[in-house]
């Protein structure tokens, strides 16, 4: 796995989650596998998902309405607040994973990436 370059799409995962939204997850994963062409691509894209939401979690983590956030859903939803944030670091996994994987099988993997 190649760290800068699953640190680069974790830094571009955070930052399009943040600007644009959580629907840039699965195109920056789709983007990255597609330039990539191998098929370690899916593997690295679910990491940068999760290093990339992790780090956006933990700079909300900084703002005091985030327990209570946390506290509240866990009201809603049959699990802790912190297995929410859990879920929203696994939805970013799945997405990323899978539209890196649907990319490279679409894609195939190039020939450079094979030997």
């Amino acid at each position: 796995m190649k760290f800068l370059m699953v640190l680069l799409l974790a830094a571009m995962v955070a930052a399009g989650t943040l600007l644009v939204g959580w629907w840039t997850v699965p195109v920056i994963a789709a983007a990255y596998a597609l330039l990539r062409r191998s098929a370690v691509a899916p593997r690295e894209a679910m990491v940068g998902a999760l290093l990339g939401w992790t780090l956006l979690l933990v700079r909300q983590m900084q703002q005091p309405s985030f327990t209570t956030l946390l506290d509240r859903l866990g009201g809603i939803f049959p699990l802790p607040g912190i297995g929410v944030a859990g879920l929203a670091l696994l939805l970013a996994v799945l997405l990323a994973w899978s539209a890196a994987r649907v990319t490279i099988g679409v894609f195939g993997v190039s020939d450079r990436a094979r030997s």
